[in-house]
C-alpha cells in the first residue's frame, strides 16, 4: 500500500519549499501542474494528492475531480487562497476533496492534515481488502454449494465463465470480474430445479410448459439468493436476465448498459453451450442462433463467429455426464448448506 503523497502547484518554489520541509517525515513526491500530475497518478499509486486551486489549463477543483475518477482512493487535499473560499467550499460539497488548507498554511496545519489524510486512505484501502476478501469468499461458498448440489449446473458455469471472459476481452468490455462471477453464478439458482429437468434440457431436448417455465425460473431464484449481497447488484441483475431477448433490454446510462451487455454475453454463451452439448458442432450452433438473430446483440454473434473454435465445448451429455461426477471432500462439506438453502427456497 502506498503512502507517498503529491505536491501539485505550478509554482515550483512553493512546492520545492514544501518538499524541503515535508520530506523528512513524508515520502514526498511534486508536479509541477496539472497534466503532470495526473500523467503521474497513471502510472503510480499516491496516498495523498495536494493541489494548488489556481493553475493555468486545469484549476484545482478539476484536477481533483479527474483524480478521484483515476483512483478513488487516492485523499484530495485543495490549497487555496482567501479569495477562493467559496470555490472550496463547493469542492468539498461536492465531494472532489477531504480538506481545504487556505495559505500560507502553517506547518503544524498541514501536518496534522496530512497525518489525516493518510489514516483517512489507510482505513480506505483496509476497508476494501476486507469487503472483497468477504465478497470472494461469499462467491466461493455459492459455487462450492452449487458443485455439491447441481455438478451438472456447475460444470456448465465453469464452461460459461471461460466462454464470457474470451467474448468480454474480444468485445473490449470493462469490469470483467461483474461478467466473470455472473457467469461462475449464473446456474446457482439450479439448486432448485430438479435433476432430471436439467439432464432434459442440457441434452437439448425440448421441455413441456411447466419444466421449462420451472427451469426459467432459476433465474430469479439466483437474483435473490446474490442481491443480498454487497457489491454484488449487477451481478444480481445480470443473472436474473440471462434468458431475456437484447430488444426487450432496457440499458439507459453507462451502468445499465453495462448489466444489459452481462445478461446478453449470458444468454448468448449458455446456448452456445447448450446446442453444442446436445450434439451440434460450433458452426451449426452458430447458424441456429443467427436465425434467432433477433434474441442476441449483433456484436456478440459477430464475436462468437470469430471465437467459436476457440471455447470449450460439450459434444453431448452422455460424454461428459456431470450429473454423475462423484463428489470430493470438499463438496461433502457444503452439502448440509446446499440442503438448508434448498429448504429455504421452498419454505
Amino acid at each position: 500500500m502506498s503512502d507517498t503523497i503529491l505536491l501539485v502547484d505550478d509554482d515550483e518554489s512553493v512546492v520545492s519549499a514544501l518538499q524541503r520541509n515535508l520530506y523528512r517525515t513524508y515520502r514526498i513526491e511534486t508536479s509541477a501542474g496539472a497534466q503532470d500530475a495526473l500523467d503521474a497518478i497513471r502510472q503510480n499509486m499516491f496516498a495523498v494528492v495536494v493541489s494548488d486551486l489556481r493553475m493555468p489549463g486545469m484549476n484545482g477543483v478539476e484536477l481533483l475531480a479527474n483524480v478521484k475518477r483515476l483512483s478513488p482512493d487516492t485523499v484530495r487535499i485543495l490549497l487555496t487562497g482567501q479569495a477562493d473560499l467559496d470555490a472550496a467550499i463547493a469542492a468539498v460539497n461536492e465531494g472532489n476533496i477531504f480538506r481545504f488548507l487556505t495559505k500560507p498554511c502553517p506547518q503544524v496545519i498541514l501536518r496534522k492534515t496530512l497525518d489525516a489524510a493518510l489514516e483517512q486512505h489507510r482505513l480506505q484501502v483496509a476497508e476494501k481488502e476486507i469487503l472483497q476478501e468477504t465478497l470472494t469468499g461469499t462467491v466461493a461458498i455459492l459455487v462450492e454449494i452449487l458443485s455439491a448440489i447441481r455438478p451438472a449446473a456447475f460444470g456448465r458455469a465453469s464452461r460459461i465463465r471461460q466462454h464470457v471472459h474470451v467474448l468480454a476481452a474480444e468485445l473490449n468490455l470493462p469490469d470483467s470480474w461483474e461478467f466473470e462471477a455472473a457467469a461462475m453464478l449464473s446456474q446457482i439458482g439450479c439448486i432448485s430445479v430438479d435433476p432430471g429437468v436439467l439432464k432434459r434440457y442440457y441434452a437439448g431436448e425440448e421441455l413441456d410448459g411447466a419444466d421449462r417455465r420451472h427451469l426459467l425460473a432459476q433465474a430469479s431464484v439466483g437474483r435473490n439468493l446474490l442481491c443480498r449481497v454487497p457489491r454484488l447488484e449487477a451481478v444480481a441483475q445480470m443473472v436474473e436476465r440471462q434468458y431475456q431477448n437484447w430488444q426487450s433490454c432496457s440499458h439507459s446510462g453507462p451502468k445499465a448498459h453495462l448489466i444489459a451487455m452481462g445478461a446478453q454475453m449470458l444468454r448468448a454463451a449458455l446456448e452456445f453451450d447448450r446446442l453444442t452439448g446436445a450434439g451440434r458442432s460450433a458452426g451449426e450452433a452458430l447458424a441456429a442462433m443467427r436465425r434467432a438473430e433477433r434474441e442476441y446483440h449483433p456484436d456478440l454473434l459477430a464475436a462468437l463467429d470469430k471465437l467459436k473454435d476457440r471455447l470449450p465445448q460439450r459434444t453431448g451429455l452422455g460424454e461428459t455426464s456431470e450429473e454423475y461426477i462423484p463428489l470430493n471432500a470438499d463438496q461433502h462439506l457444503f452439502r448440509p448448506i446446499a440442503d438448508q438453502v434448498v429448504k429455504s427456497l421452498r419454505d
